[in-house]
């Protein structure tokens, strides 16, 4: 009668532990919901992009940013951030969308292979000129 009375209350504790998660997945499940539906949105990288940054120093940096759209140079040491500069030439800005379309479209492992190829190539005979003229 013993291992009756245990596989019973096995099952009831295991059936209690399942509603208790249940309804603490639940619980979090509409928080979430309740939580990301109100209040203010995480930016997930539609408003401001880092397009580069460099560092000249221990805790030293200079970052390249897009902001709506505007290009914005900020200088970062220890805990203070500073504006250096807005890129507002046309040149400048075009270089810039051109290395973005790069980085978003990048060349082919077999592009870059053939570019190595026809540089070698072109080394290669320009050598072969240079001892035919010795």
């Amino acid at each position: 009668m013993g291992t009756v009375d245990f596989v019973s209350s096995l099952v009831k504790m295991i059936s209690a532990l399942a509603v208790v998660l249940g309804i603490m997945i639940a619980v979090m499940y509409f928080f979430k919901k309740f939580i990301k539906g109100s209040g203010t949105r995480i930016d997930d990288g539609k408003f401001i992009k880092i397009i580069s940054t460099r560092y000249i120093g221990p805790k030293c940096s200079i970052m390249l940013m897009d902001v709506l759209n505007s290009i914005i140079v900020v200088g970062i040491a220890n805990n203070q951030i500073t504006m250096l500069t807005t890129i507002s030439d046309s040149k400048s800005l075009e270089k810039l969308n051109d290395l973005d379309r790069e980085k978003r479209n990048p060349i082919s492992l077999l592009d870059n292979l053939t570019s190595y190829r026809s540089k070698l190539l072109a080394a290669g005979q320009s050598r072969k000129r240079s001892r035919e003229h010795e």
